[in-house]
């Protein structure tokens, strides 16, 4: 190969002349003797075409010289088309294109003199009012405007200055807060419930011990939350840092600890919230009798309480059984197995006559009795019994006398189609069988919805 292949442009009639690729030089031709290697030791480039970098040739009378500019080098930024070094031609082409962009009256009114001075003289642009808007707002239109921001980003403004420092620590700032699924250690807690939060989603987060440092309010001994919403579902947490949260609040009113690890401690602390109306305890461990009396014998306006699959002891059941509130509206009391009897059926409708659901599944020694004893409860809408094997879908239809019955679930496998078919056909069409697989009592978030707790929003 003698040269190197030009390039073609095909609008080469039509392109500008700076933009037109030329290769002028020739290469020198290729030793044919010489090895190809990707070994790199053994390549060597060519200085300009090996590295795929050429030289854009231009006319001439394009190329301008350092001296040869309407730049001012004296002074950065600015124009100056009266340069002495300029070439008279670049000069006119210059002006030409300056003049293009201004009015006709503007070009009269200006001399040559004037021209030079203004595009010489670089434009300085110096503020003239000096006055802090902020200062005219109130404190209450600037809280409106934090309302807007991302828990986040309040920090940082909080070190504009002192105003806005003491502006960010409103508690109306701090009402609601979502740390699910973080991290938080030590003393990370301590400084949220400072801020005497309202609504806190804690679910699925890992909280290290201690969760109060010094240097908070928290800490302080008279400290008391405002704390009525928690989450603190299937969360990290030890018992002892239960023990310290519980003990700083007074006013819980919803409160979910579903997969949480308690003890006597916590339940004895907890039972301090007298006035607290929903509780889920599903899946806790640790509960045993003297915390589970403490706490239902001092919190007595529970509405919703979920105690399923919490393992209870035979002597720990019956005490609920006997002892839940007559404001319970309701009630998850399933996965007892074995424990749960029909007896124990008879102390639960006793005690709460005003049953508007109940989950009883997997409840395995309650019979057809138990059946006939919860048609005492007329308000009754919901009911499960879902894999009591005991029962027979002959005792199902004792349910019938319950006027007030939307939803029945059987769910397990112990009653046959056919037998499903003739429940449904004694209890009426008023009456859906299966419709609901989980339970949703006292649960904060049902299904997807993750940005609001018992139906309140967690996030401004």
């Amino acid at each position: 190969m003698s040269s190197i292949l030009q390039p073609v442009d095909v609008n080469i009639g039509r392109s500008p002349a700076r933009k037109r690729a030329r290769y002028d030089e020739d290469v020198d031709e290729l030793d044919k003797n010489d090895r190809w290697s990707l070994n790199r030791s053994e390549v060597v480039l060519h200085e300009v075409f090996d590295h795929g970098v050429g030289r854009l040739d231009c006319d001439p009378d394009d190329i301008l010289t350092d001296d040869d500019t309407i730049f001012n080098k004296d002074e950065p930024g600015a124009i100056d088309v009266s340069c002495v070094s300029m070439t008279p031609n670049t000069r006119d082409k210059q002006l030409t294109v300056l003049e293009s962009t201004l009015t006709k009256e503007s070009l009269d009114k200006l001399t040559l003199g004037e021209w030079d001075a203004i595009l010489v003289k670089k434009p300085m642009i110096r503020p003239t009012d000096k006055t802090n808007y902020f200062n005219m707002l109130s404190d209450e239109v600037i809280l409106h405007i934090l309302r807007w921001l991302p828990k986040i980003h309040l920090m940082d403004i909080s070190l504009v200055c002192r105003r806005f420092h003491r502006l960010t620590q409103d508690e109306s700032l701090w009402t609601r807060m979502d740390v699910s699924n973080r991290h938080l250690y030590p003393g990370e807690l301590g400084k949220i419930i400072s801020k005497q939060v309202i609504i806190l989603r804690l679910a699925r987060s890992e909280i290290s011990h201690p969760i109060i440092l010094p240097g908070v309010k928290a800490a302080l001994p008279e400290f008391r939350s405002r704390l009525l919403y928690l989450d603190l579902s299937m969360s990290f947490i030890s018992p002892q840092s239960l023990t310290i949260l519980f003990s700083m609040c007074r006013r819980l009113k919803k409160l979910s600890l579903e997969n949480v690890p308690v003890n006597d401690d916590v339940l004895i602390a907890l039972s301090a919230n007298k006035d607290i109306e929903v509780v889920n305890f599903a899946m806790v461990t640790g509960m045993m009798d003297d915390g589970l009396h403490y706490f239902l014998k001092n919190c007595r306006k529970i509405r919703e309480l979920n105690l399923a699959w919490t393992y209870l002891n035979a002597s720990s059941i019956e005490y609920v059984c006997q002892n839940l509130p007559p404001t319970m509206d309701r009630l998850n009391f399933s996965g007892c197995r074995k424990l749960l009897t029909n007896n124990n059926i008879t102390d639960l409708v006793a005690s709460c006559p005003r049953l508007r659901e109940l989950d009883l599944s997997d409840c395995t020694s309650i019979t057809g009795d138990a059946v006939r004893q919860l048609v005492v409860l007329e308000d009754l809408n919901f009911l499960a019994l879902s894999r009591c094997y005991l029962i027979t879908y002959k005792s199902l239809l004792f349910l019938k006398k319950l006027f007030n019955l939307s939803y029945l679930d059987i769910h397990g496998g112990y009653v046959d189609i056919d037998e499903l078919r003739l429940v449904q056909e004694g209890l009426g069409a008023r009456v859906q069988i299966n419709k609901f697989k989980f339970s949703s009592v006292a649960r904060p978030t049902v299904g997807m919805r993750r940005t609001s707790i018992w139906n309140m929003r967690v996030r401004d």
